[in-house]
C-alpha cells in the first residue's frame, strides 16, 4: 500500500503509544515521517529506525510543543532535511487527573499549552506551506472527551473541547486550498496515560462493561483512521470528529 507515497508526515508525541502507532502506520502507507518527541528520545529513535527499515525516510526531532520556539525549530529542521510537511498529526498531549478545586495554575497552563496551544501553532506553521502547495492534511488526536466530561480531568476535557472548535475554524477557512482537517477521537485505549488506572482489574472491568464492543483499544486500533484521513480517499471529509471508541459514546 503506497497511498501516501511522496508525502512527508510529522507526528507529535510519536515515541510511544498512539503517536508511535500512527507514525508506523503512515510509513506502511508510503509516507516519510518526522517522529517528534519531548523526553522519549530512545523510543522515538527506535520508531525512526523501524520506519527506515520499511524503506521510508525518517528523523526523530526533539521539541516541546508547549513552546512555540521549539515548534518553529522543529519545522525548520524538518523542512531543511526533508522538505515541506504535507501531513500533520497533532498527537502530543497530557492528562493530569484531579478534582476541579485541586488544579493549580501551573497545571492549567501546562495542559492548555501542550494540548491546545501546541496543536494550534503546529497547525499554523504547517498550513502556510500546505496552502502554497494546494494540498495538505491535518489530523488532531482528540478524545471522546471533547464532547463528554471526563469526571476526573476537567482540564483535559476543556483542552480537547477547544481543539474541536479550532479544527472547525481551520476547516472553514482552509478547506478551499485543498487542505482537510479533522479530529480522531479515541475512547478507552491502552496507553501510558491510562496504564495506571487500567492496572486495577476492577476498574478495567468497569470500563469494559461500558464499551459495546467489549474491549479496550490498543494504539494500533486508532492509527488506521488517521492514515485514512491523511489520504486522497478522504478528500471530501473535513471539519469533523470521528469517534474510534468501540461505541462508548453511544
Amino acid at each position: 500500500m503506497n497511498a501516501l507515497a511522496g508525502r512527508l508526515a510529522l507526528v507529535t508525541g510519536a515515541g510511544r503509544g498512539i503517536g508511535r502507532a500512527i507514525a508506523l502506520d503512515l510509513a506502511r502507507a508510503g509516507a516519510d515521517v518526522i517522529v517528534n518527541y519531548n523526553r522519549s528520545r530512545e523510543q522515538a529513535e527506535a520508531v525512526a529506525r523501524q520506519i527506515e527499515a520499511m524503506g521510508r525516510r525518517a528523523a526523530a526531532i526533539q521539541a516541546d510543543v508547549a513552546n512555540k520556539a521549539d515548534i518553529d525549530r522543529m519545522f525548520d529542521a524538518a523542512e531543511a532535511s526533508s522538505g515541506a510537511v504535507n501531513i500533520l498529526v497533532n498527537n502530543a498531549g497530557i492528562e493530569p487527573r484531579a478534582d476541579v478545586c485541586d488544579f493549580d495554575e501551573a497545571t492549567y497552563d501546562a495542559v492548555m499549552a501542550t494540548n491546545l496551544k501546541g496543536a494550534f501553532f503546529c497547525a499554523q506553521r504547517a498550513l502556510r506551506k500546505m496552502r502554497d502547495a494546494g494540498w495538505g492534511r491535518v489530523v488532531n488526536v482528540s478524545s471522546l472527551h471533547e464532547l463528554t466530561p471526563t469526571g476526573f480531568s476537567a482540564l483535559y476535557g476543556m483542552s480537547k473541547g477547544g481543539m474541536a472548535l479550532m479544527m472547525r475554524e481551520i476547516a472553514k477557512s482552509y478547506s478551499r486550498y485543498g487542505i482537510t482537517i479533522n479530529n480522531v477521537c479515541p475512547g478507552a485505549t491502552r496507553t501510558d496515560i491510562n496504564r495506571k488506572v487500567l492496572a486495577d482489574p476492577a476498574y478495567e472491568a468497569k470500563v469494559i462493561e461500558k464499551i459495546p464492543a467489549g474491549f479496550i483499544a490498543e494504539p494500533e486500533d486508532i492509527a488506521p483512521t488517521v492514515t485514512f484521513l491523511a489520504s486522497d480517499a478522504a478528500r471530501y471529509i473535513t471539519g469533523t470528529s470521528i469517534f474510534v471508541d468501540g461505541g462508548l459514546w453511544l
